[in-house]
């Protein structure tokens, strides 16, 4: 049989590797594991949107409303601006493809730190263009260096991608950085503030993306459900910018991109508030609970504006999640984001799992032989 033609960009294209699924356990005889890979919210969502979503199965013989528009015109409300500046999505993952679809030509490219969230990198490629990765400074290696980004970018760099807190490092860049950034950064380059941990930050130093939208420079700020309100197995997320860039996502985007039940459980949610603050409290004290237990182990941690924690640690990463995994523990090696396979991210669980991860953690550590 002839070989069927596939395009140079993703033939040469590494794919991304999610974390691993609780599925997995199963060939170890667990059928009740704890899933630390994902970043995923240990609280299920709230009655409410329990209640909007098992309204909408009523209704999934038919197509959803294309375009989310009942949504976009919620969140407009709530970040005062117009429907026309929203778009939705199936997740960020779905709308970082979709810009870069429709901003990148072949050749051209975007700017990100490395290390970085790299779905980005696979949008750059999938379109023809590509990533350029840059490292942050020796003093502050896992963080956005946005001196550094800003000279990386050339004539073919149309977009700057700015994740803040950063995946998977869970670092932050202030307000006066950003504002020097926007200050300096050309205003043919379309800035993407990549703010899916928004909600859990509560540092007064934390610039709002929301509050760049309206200025000389051109900006596109992101927000999921998938983190906070527990909604990441339904996947929707948003993009607020300019009417004219999200006219033309629009135009590009597929019909369909946001199921019913996905808008009905994401306008339950945006009305519980309390869920969020439960979430994000849960976030600030378990993170810190990891941390402090990660680094008694002799991990070095970093500081975390997030829901994880970034972490190296002190023996072979092999062996950790390999035996953690077959104790129930799944946990997130970071070679897939291009680090040495002793870097992990951790998310979170309740109080209980966070202990019983590291009682697990002790058992693996005291069973790796000395090198």
């Amino acid at each position: 049989m002839n070989e069927i033609h596939i395009r140079d960009a993703i033939r040469n294209l590494a794919p991304y590797r999610p974390g691993r699924p609780l599925r997995d356990l199963e060939k170890f005889g667990i059928t009740e594991g704890v899933k630390l890979a994902s970043n995923e919210n240990p609280f299920p969502p709230s009655p409410a949107v329990r209640r909007a979503m098992e309204a909408a199965l009523d209704d999934v013989r038919l197509y959803p409303e294309p375009g989310a528009p009942e949504l976009r015109e919620r969140l407009a409300a709530i970040h005062g601006c117009k429907p026309t500046e929203v778009i939705a999505g199936a997740g960020i993952d779905d709308l970082l493809d979709l810009v870069a679809r429709v901003m990148l030509e072949p050749g051209d490219n975007l700017v990100l730190a490395d290390p970085g969230f790299v779905r980005y990198v696979v949008a750059a490629g999938s379109a023809g263009g590509r990533a350029i990765c840059v490292p942050g400074s020796t003093e502050k290696p896992y963080c956005h260096d946005l001196d550094a980004m800003l000279a990386a970018a050339d004539d073919r760099t149309r977009i700057m991608v700015l994740v803040n807190p950063n995946n998977p490092t869970g670092s932050m860049f202030t307000r006066a950085e950003l504002e020097s950034y926007f200050e300096r950064v050309p205003p043919n380059i379309l800035t993407i503030l990549d703010e899916a941990y928004f909600e859990f930050v509560s540092d007064p130093d934390y610039p709002d993306g929301m509050n760049y939208l309206n200025r000389d420079k051109p900006v596109l700020v992101f927000r999921t459900f998938s983190k906070i309100y527990s909604l990441a197995g339904l996947r929707v997320g948003y993009g607020v910018g300019s009417d004219l860039l999200v006219d033309h996502l629009d135009r590009a985007r597929i019909a369909f991109n946001v199921n019913s039940v996905a808008q009905a459980a994401a306008m339950a949610a945006l009305d519980d508030q309390d869920h969020v603050r439960r979430s994000r409290e849960m976030a600030q004290t378990e993170t810190a609970f990891l941390a402090k237990g990660l680094a008694e182990r002799g991990w070095k941690t970093e500081p975390t504006w997030t829901n994880f924690v970034f972490a190296e640690a002190p023996l072979s990463g092999d062996h950790i999640a390999q035996g953690l995994l077959q104790r129930g523990f799944i946990i997130r090696p970071l070679g897939g984001f291009g680090m040495p396979n002793h870097f992990f991210r951790v998310s979170h669980g309740t109080r209980a799992q966070d202990e019983a991860f590291l009682a697990a953690l002790d058992e693996v550590t005291a069973e790796i032989p000395a090198s």
